[in-house]
């Protein structure tokens, strides 16, 4: 069951990595969602450096999501979706990719 759950993550952010390929700063989104998606399932991938990886994205995140780093983020037209603008959507993105490199190596 757990295989199937990971699995089904990993479909998850690859979908979210595939719903950014027309935005205009598509190329970090992608990438950093097909990681988010991948790096959980890699071998060589110490717990350790995950837990590295999902403290510094639930901060990037955060900063995102709250409008702290509004001002870094390219101008899109966008019709705020949720009340959120397009910059903190992908903001909440990261907090749930923080969580699944946090946890996703702990699934056998």
């Amino acid at each position: 069951m757990s295989r199937i759950i990971k699995w089904a993550i990993v479909l998850i952010f690859c979908s979210f990595a595939l719903v950014n390929l027309n935005d205009p700063d598509g190329f970090v989104w992608v990438f950093i969602y097909l990681a988010v998606a991948f790096l959980p399932l890699a071998k060589r991938v110490g717990a350790l450096y995950l837990k590295i990886g999902a403290v510094v994205l639930f901060i990037i995140g955060c900063l995102i999501t709250f409008g702290i780093l509004n001002s870094l983020m390219p101008w899109q037209v966008d019709n705020r979706m949720m009340n959120l603008w397009e910059n903190q959507r992908e903001g909440l993105g990261l907090i749930l990719g923080a969580s699944w490199l946090w946890f996703g190596h702990r699934l056998k």
